[in-house]
């Protein structure tokens, strides 16, 4: 498979596993239930209109906003879960000034790969796993687009 059809694979797979975590109930590996029907369409429609213009960019060409729409996205998109996550685990203050949401009831029984410490904002195995595939995303979109 070249590194073209792969970067669409992977971008689609990337699509695929958020929308799937974000709208089924797979505790511990989420936890949707916690949500309301309109958050949880909010989270699938916007990310998931964002994430399909990267792979229809991906899939349908090499010039102008084909081109740079990829390569500006999924950083950005990156950005984003760092912010909400990474910089969080990080930053105690950061995560007390950013309260976006209640971490305790949405995220504290959820499955996670690094040790959580009560009232710390620790990032679950379904974001992190989600990161791997936005960074893996970046890369292989990168080694396509600038290659």
């Amino acid at each position: 498979m070249g590194l073209h059809y792969f970067a669409i694979a992977l971008s689609i797979f990337l699509l695929l596993y958020h929308q799937l975590t974000t709208w089924l109930p797979l505790f511990p590996w989420n936890d949707v239930e916690k949500y309301s029907r309109k958050e949880l369409f909010l989270e699938a429609s916007i990310n998931g209109l964002l994430m399909s213009v990267g792979v229809a960019c991906l899939a349908s060409g090499n010039s102008g906003f084909l081109h740079f729409y990829p390569l500006v996205y999924y950083p950005l998109l990156f950005v984003g879960e760092c912010v909400d996550w990474w910089i969080p685990f990080f930053s105690p203050s950061f995560a007390n000034a950013r309260k976006i949401w209640d971490y305790e009831s949405h995220f504290s029984r959820t499955l996670k790969l690094i040790p959580h410490r009560p009232g710390k904002r620790t990032p679950d195995a379904n974001h992190t796993v989600l990161h791997i595939l936005t960074i893996a995303t970046i890369v292989v979109v990168y080694m396509e687009r600038l290659g």
